[in-house]
C-alpha cells in the first residue's frame, strides 16, 4: 500500500472523528450554558443575580460589606454544621459558594479594593442558599 493511499484511508476517519468531537463539544457547551441561562434569567431577575457586573453606590458600600461579612459567616456555619446532619445537597452546594464568594469579597475588601462581581456574586449565591 503506498503512503499516499495509507494517508487517504487514516485521514478521512481521523478527520470525521475530530468534526464529530467539536460538534459534540459546542452542542455540550451550549447545552450547559442554555442551561444556566435559562435557570437565571427569570430568578432575582431585578436583583444582582441578573447582572454581576451591576455597580453599587459608593453609599452603599460600607452597609454591603456588613452584609457580605454576615453572610459568609451564615454560610460557613451552614457548611460547617451540614457535617452533622442531613442538609440537601443543592442549599449545601449554594452555600459553599456563598462562602467562596463572600470570602473572595472579603479579601479585596482587606486590601481596599471594592470588587462588584464578588459583592454581586456573594449577594446572589446567598439568596440562592436561603431559597433551597
Amino acid at each position: 500500500m503506498s503512503t499516499t493511499k495509507f494517508g487517504t484511508l487514516v485521514v478521512g476517519p481521523v478527520s470525521i472523528l475530530c468534526g464529530m468531537a467539536v460538534v459534540s463539544c459546542l452542542w455540550v457547551d451550549g447545552a450547559q450554558s442554555a442551561d444556566l441561562s435559562g435557570f437565571s434569567s427569570g430568578y432575582f431577575r431585578t436583583g444582582v443575580c441578573y447582572d454581576f457586573n451591576q455597580q453599587h453606590p459608593e453609599e452603599l458600600h460600607d452597609e454591603l460589606s456588613i452584609r457580605v461579612r454576615d453572610y459568609c459567616s451564615e454560610a460557613n456555619n451552614f457548611v460547617v454544621s451540614a457535617q452533622q446532619r442531613n442538609v440537601t445537597q443543592l442549599r449545601f452546594d449554594w452555600a459553599l459558594e456563598t462562602r467562596d464568594w463572600c470570602g473572595v469579597a472579603i479579601g479585596y475588601m482587606k486590601d481596599g479594593v471594592w470588587d462588584d462581581e464578588a459583592v454581586n456574586r456573594c449577594l446572589c449565591f446567598r439568596e440562592y442558599m436561603r431559597e433551597y
